[in-house]
């Protein structure tokens, strides 16, 4: 099968089976997880065809045309690092989706469930296997929608709302940056084929060699520590544990967050070697690789626990990757791709561990756990085996994805020449000193000591049924297996992935034991320092919690909060500065603006000492378009004088046809036509508001001071027109392009009639912005006319504390209380006029209106006289 169509078929055969799972649920019920899982393992079983390929170093790849001319098509590039992100998601997939089978409740909306999760796990391929930039941010952001679906599966809770919303506000968010880094990167190379970049050393010579290079690499970072919940972007991540557990473990553990760090290797070429690189991936890292550890320490629920060890430890693999220098570009990518794999195993097992934990007890609070080793055994081995991978004990694959970090940043403080950068490795010390800590937590506390006598905890639980601990137990097997026999999973999984990102690199030899290396001796250190802060546990926890309560804006979630919180009233307040509510203010700035962009040029004229008006002008005219324009001016003086809405209209109507009519004298019979059709509807339109509205216009009769500003204005910017149009000439003429539309009409758009081409295709996108504007502008007038009461006069009540004639109607709400308890009868809105009192329109009901009606329905005889 061709590459292309293979690939495809294994990135689209998740989301073309999402329209099978409601038939699949009527047949299986609540089985129908199982289905899932089997798509699962077809996606499996195909990327694992692909590992001989990869291994023998050939990639597989295919692409067919999409958006040509914009240099986009659909691409797919399947490598030893896709392949490997592939495997991983479908692996982790296959055991979450048969997971899923027991742990949701047969009531739970099971086809959204995973539906939902097959979007996401093609979304996932989608960003593993493309080869063109603008496909993989497609994908990178249906990831983000997939993720806010599931983290707010339980739709009826804030918590997960909030989490949600959370999740789409920072990482799709932060994805629009790193589109712009995309364009960045086409503007350098011209192309968004990322194996064309990858394979051309003039094209990563180029990138290197970019003014734009820095801010090209902040802005794809911005998405990806995004994605990965690095830097100040980690705020998400704890918040997205509100979905049910296996969403956890699939999105938040092994797969979805590994999406920035799959981008950063990916990239890894274009940018490596640097010291812009090194600073920002590996700098940020080590930052949160840090305050992620520091603050897992303060979490009594255990999903949080995990997620900020999921932030730590994807921090870990982002320092690996940001280990370079120019002589030495990828010091840390062995140990990161390594651990990449590594990671998957031990933090989906964590997470499916915790779930049967919650599942079980009806708590994620950890302090109302303990003693469960011998009421649930099984999980108990499992717990220590996935727990102690984390914290890096041997034998486990943890231990050595740990001996690898550690030996990498001794080689970069190596490389950068010693002293200060020795600061790496103690850093990367304090990282492991951290996860060895919460990572016994999670042990200790749950399993030993004694039982607890918490109401709330069911006193007697026991191991679930196989279909719930097989997915951890494979898991848990997987752990042990790659720490004792490593070689296998490196040849077949890890060195590609490596070869991928540095081609030619050295073969990853991974052992048990290497002597009393540098790396070992940090190794037990961290076992030293880990047990000594695990004896000081509650105490820094307690710091923590009380810092917390004593500088609460301390925190980016207060930050964030802060920001969302006030959206609304921001928006308001910037509103109410550009919104006054007064057409003659808008009016009034849009006339200023036209006097002042005549008045540069003018101006210019004046200091230069050019001419104003061109000495070629023609100044001679004839009767008839004499004629025309006196009726024009005439019309449009009409429309701005008279007193009343329908002469109004009737005159801005009569403008618009005698405009026609000039258009048709000038020989553009469509643009006389277009602008007759127009007119014709809008008067209509018009008209029937106004009767609709049946609403009198008030008669405001103006000061001096206002008449005067209103013709200053109308000279000023009538002056200023005259000036502009006077002066058109003086200006270069330009190549006339309409050449171009009468030569490429038929070819381009098979269309003979010159304007329709133009409208339709040409200038089509300004068409549709057309097009979207009236459609608005027909569902505002609709929306206006159907507010109104069908039958009659519209009634209306008016209400106030003081004199009748003062007060401001409510039309639409009858019954409006006047006074203390004294209630106004209906007043009918033709008795209603509009004012505008200083700009500020408002509402009046005449004064004999309100007197009638005052006589008529109240019976307080004080009233009535």
């Amino acid at each position: 099968m061709d590459p292309f169509y293979f690939i495809a078929l294994i990135v689209l055969l998740p989301f073309v089976m999402t329209l099978a799972v409601p038939l699949a649920y009527r047949i299986m019920k609540e089985k129908v997880g199982w289905f899932a899982a089997a798509i699962a393992a077809v996606c499996f079983l195909l990327i694992a065809s692909m590992v001989p390929s990869v291994m023998n170093g050939t990639n597989l790849a295919g692409a067919v045309s999409w958006i040509p001319s914009l240099s986009v098509n659909l691409a797919f590039y399947a490598d030893g690092l896709a392949v490997l992100l592939g495997l991983i998601v479908s692996f982790i997939g296959i055991l979450i989706l048969s997971y899923s089978n027991k742990y949701l409740s047969k009531d739970e909306d099971l086809v959204r469930y995973y539906q939902y999760l097959l979007i996401f796990m093609g979304s996932m391929f989608g960003v593993a296997f493309s080869d063109n930039l603008i496909q993989l941010f497609v994908f990178w952001e249906l990831t983000s929608i997939s993720s806010f679906m599931l983290i707010g599966y339980y739709r009826k809770t804030k918590e997960s709302i909030y989490g949600a919303t959370k999740a789409l506000l920072i990482t799709g968010g932060c994805g629009l940056f790193m589109f712009i880094g995309f364009m960045c990167l086409f503007a350098i190379t011209g192309t968004y084929g990322i194996s064309e970049m990858l394979t051309n050393p003039e094209m990563l010579s180029s990138i290197k060699e970019s003014p734009l290079f820095t801010i090209t690499l902040i802005l794809i970072l911005i998405g990806a520590f995004a994605k990965s919940a690095q830097g100040p972007f980690f705020i998400w991540l704890p918040n997205a544990m509100e979905a049910p557990t296996p969403v956890s473990a699939f999105l938040h553990s092994a797969t979805m967050v590994k999406a920035g760090v799959f981008l950063v290797a990916r990239l890894h070429p274009m940018f490596s070697g640097t010291i812009d690189w090194f600073v920002l991936v590996a700098g940020i890292g080590l930052i949160t690789m840090i305050v992620a550890g520091f603050l897992a320490l303060k979490q009594t629920d255990l999903k949080a626990i995990l997620a900020f060890s999921t932030i730590s430890q994807l921090a870990y693999l982002m320092t690996m990757f940001g280990f370079t220098t120019f002589s030495e570009p990828g010091i840390g990518v062995s140990a990161a791709v390594f651990h990449l794999l590594n990671h998957a195993t031990f933090k989906a097992c964590l997470f499916l561990l915790v779930g049967i934990i919650a599942h079980e007890l009806h708590t994620r609070d950890i302090r109302k756990m303990g003693g469960l080793r011998k009421e649930m055994p099984i999980t108990f081995v499992l717990m220590v085996i996935a727990a102690a991978s984390m914290a890096g004990i041997p034998p486990l694959n943890g231990y050595l994805s740990k001996e690898l970090f550690y030996e990498s940043s001794v080689h970069m403080a190596e490389a950068l020449g010693g002293g200060i950068a020795y600061l790496i490795p103690v850093l990367a010390v304090l990282g492991g000193v951290l996860t060895f800590a919460y990572s016994f937590r999670l042990i200790i506390k749950v399993f030993l000591g004694k039982r607890t006598e918490d109401p709330d905890v069911p006193k007697h639980v026991h191991d679930p049924s196989w279909v719930m601990l097989a997915p951890p137990a494979i898991l848990a097997v997987l752990i042990v297996a790659i720490g004792l026999v490593p070689t296998p999973f490196i040849d077949a999984l890890v060195q590609p992935a490596i070869n991928a990102i540095l081609p030619g690199a050295e073969h990853l030899h991974v052992a048990l034991w290497h002597g009393f290396t540098p790396a070992f001796i940090m190794t037990l250190i961290t076992f030293a320092l880990g047990a000594l802060l695990y004896t000081q546990y509650d105490k820094v926890a307690a710091w923590e919690n009380k810092f917390n309560e004593k500088h609460p804006k301390i925190s980016l979630n207060y930050i964030y909060n802060t920001l969302v919180d006030n959206a609304y009233k921001f928006g308001a307040t910037f509103g109410k500065m550009l919104q006054k509510g007064s057409p003659r203010r808008y009016v009034g700035i849009m006339l200023a603006f036209i006097i002042f962009m005549v008045a540069i040029p003018l101006g210019f004229a004046f200091v230069t000492g050019q001419p104003i008006f061109s000495k070629e002008l023609i100044f001679k005219i004839a009767a008839s378009e004499m004629i025309l324009f006196v009726l024009i001016v005439l019309a449009a003086w009409g429309a701005s004088v008279l007193p009343r809405y329908v002469p109004m209209i009737l005159a801005s109507s009569a403008l618009g046809f005698f405009v026609s009519l000039l258009y048709a004298y000038l020989k553009a019979p469509d643009l006389a036509m277009t602008q007759l059709c127009v007119e014709t509807l809008s008067t209509i339109i018009f008209l029937l508001v106004i009767m609709k509205l049946r609403t009198k216009e008030a008669i405001r009769p103006e000061t001096n001071k206002v008449r005067l500003r209103n013709a200053l204005v109308a000279l000023c910017c009538a002056g200023a027109l005259f000036f502009l149009l006077m002066g058109a000439d003086l200006f270069p003429a330009f190549e006339s392009f309409s050449h171009y539309f009468m030569d490429k009409g038929v070819e381009l758009t098979g269309g003979r009639n010159i304007v329709n081409v133009i409208v339709v295709d040409f200038r089509g996108y300004d068409t549709i912005g057309e097009i979207s504007v009236l459609a608005i502008a027909a569902l505002a007038i609709y929306n206006l006319i159907s507010s109104r009461t069908k039958k009659g006069k519209t009634t209306a009540n008016a209400s106030a504390e003081t004199v009748p004639g003062n007060f401001v109607p409510s039309c639409p709400i009858p019954g409006a209380p006047v006074g203390g308890n004294q209630v106004l009868g209906h007043v009918s809105c033709d008795d209603v006029i509009i004012d505008e009192n200083n700009g500020s329109p408002s509402i009046m009901v005449e004064e004999k209106s309100v007197n009638r009606h005052l006589e008529t329905e109240s019976d307080d005889p004080e009233v009535k006289k």
